[in-house]
C-alpha cells in the first residue's frame, strides 16, 4: 500500500499547526492567549501565518489576515474581501487543506453575487486587549491505548504553543521535557519523558495527560489535557490536585477554561507564585488528580475524574 499523502496543513510548523487546530476546535484567539499565557497578538499572528504558509506560491492579498480570521471563525469582514479575484483564489487555496481536517467548520466562500461581496468594508479594528489569565502559566480514538494516544495528541497541540511561544522580541522559548519525570504506563510509546498518563475511574472513558517541561526562565511547568470529560455545568469547576497516600491534598489550581461540547479539558500551571515550590511538591506527593468541585474555592478534592501516579521521590 503506498504511503498516505501528506497535505499542506500537516507540513506546517508545529506552533502554526497548533494555532489553527485549537482555533478550529472552537477557541478564540483571546481564550487561547489566556489559557497559554501568551499575548493574543502572538496567537493571531501564528494562525494567520499558518494560512499564508498553506499557499506558499501565492502572494498574500491585501488584508489577508482578516480573510484568515474569517476562515478560522474569528469573525470580521473577511468574506467581503473576496470580490477580488486574487484574494478569492488565495482563500480557496488555503481553505482546501483546512477542510480535510475532521469536523473543521471552515465556511464556504460566498457566491460572487452575495451581498457580502458588495458590502462596504469596515476599517480594520485594532486587536482587542488580552484578558488576564486567572492562573498564569508558562504554559485526537476509542479503546485503551488508542484513547491514551489521543490525549497525548491533544496535549501535544497545547505544548506546541507553550514550548515554542515567542517572547516580546519574537524569540522562541527553550522549553524542554523534564527528564526526571517518566511515563507511568507501558504500551503507550507516544508518551515521552515528563508525561504522566491520567485515567478515569472504572467505567469512565475519560483519559488525559500531564506533561512537564522546563520553561525559558528555567522553571518547571506543566500542561494538562484530557478527553471525554463532562462539560461544566452551574458553578462546578475542574481542579488539579497533588495527593499523598495518607489523603492529604494540595490544590495546584483551577482549569482556566470551561469544558465545552467537545468534552476536552486543557489547562496549564503552576501559578507563578508556586513555581519555586512545584518541583518539591512533584517529588513528595504520590498522585495527581483532576476533580470536579462544587465551587472554585473547594478546600478538598471533589469527585475524581482523572488520576495518575507521580514518580515518587527516593532517598
Amino acid at each position: 500500500m503506498p504511503p498516505r499523502a501528506v497535505n499542506a496543513f500537516e507540513r506546517l510548523a508545529p506552533d502554526q499547526r497548533a494555532a489553527v487546530e485549537l482555533v478550529l476546535r472552537g477557541r478564540s484567539y483571546a481564550e487561547l492567549a489566556g489559557l497559554l499565557g501568551i499575548p493574543e497578538d502572538t496567537v493571531r499572528s501564528r494562525a494567520r501565518g499558518a494560512l499564508e504558509a498553506l499557499a506558499p506560491d501565492l502572494p498574500p492579498p491585501a488584508r489577508a489576515g482578516e480573510i484568515a480570521d474569517w476562515l478560522l471563525g474569528q469573525g470580521g469582514d473577511g468574506a467581503a474581501l473576496l470580490a477580488d479575484r486574487a484574494a478569492r483564489r488565495w482563500a480557496e487555496t488555503v481553505a482546501a487543506p483546512l477542510r480535510e481536517l475532521p469536523g473543521a467548520p471552515v465556511p464556504a466562500l460566498p457566491e460572487v453575487s452575495s451581498p457580502a461581496l458588495t458590502a462596504p468594508l469596515a476599517p480594520a479594528a485594532p486587536p482587542p486587549d488580552v484578558p488576564a489569565s486567572p492562573t498564569p502559566a508558562g504554559a485526537s480514538r476509542r479503546g485503551g491505548a488508542i484513547l491514551i494516544a489521543a490525549a497525548i495528541v491533544v496535549v501535544g497541540v497545547v505544548l506546541a504553543f507553550i514550548l515554542t511561544r515567542g517572547g516580546d522580541d519574537g524569540t522562541s522559548a527553550a522549553g524542554t521535557p523534564v527528564p526526571s519525570a517518566t511515563a507511568v504506563a507501558t504500551g503507550t510509546p507516544q508518551a515521552a519523558a515528563g508525561d504522566i498518563v491520567l485515567r478515569g475511574p472504572a467505567g469512565s472513558k475519560a483519559v488525559g495527560l500531564m506533561r512537564l517541561f522546563r520553561a525559558n526562565d528555567n522553571t518547571v511547568r506543566f500542561a494538562l489535557a484530557a478527553q471525554d470529560v463532562a462539560p461544566n455545568t452551574g458553578n462546578a469547576t475542574y481542579s488539579i490536585w497533588f495527593e499523598k497516600k495518607d489523603g492529604s491534598a494540595l490544590r495546584l489550581g483551577v482549569a482556566q477554561s470551561p469544558v465545552g461540547k467537545d468534552k476536552t479539558l486543557t489547562t496549564a500551571g503552576p501559578r507563578n507564585a508556586d513555581v519555586k515550590k512545584f518541583p518539591e511538591w512533584f517529588a513528595s506527593y504520590d498522585s495527581v488528580l483532576v476533580t470536579q468541585d462544587s465551587s472554585p474555592g473547594a478546600k478538598k478534592p471533589g469527585k475524581v475524574i482523572l488520576s495518575g501516579n507521580l514518580p515518587h521521590a527516593s532517598g
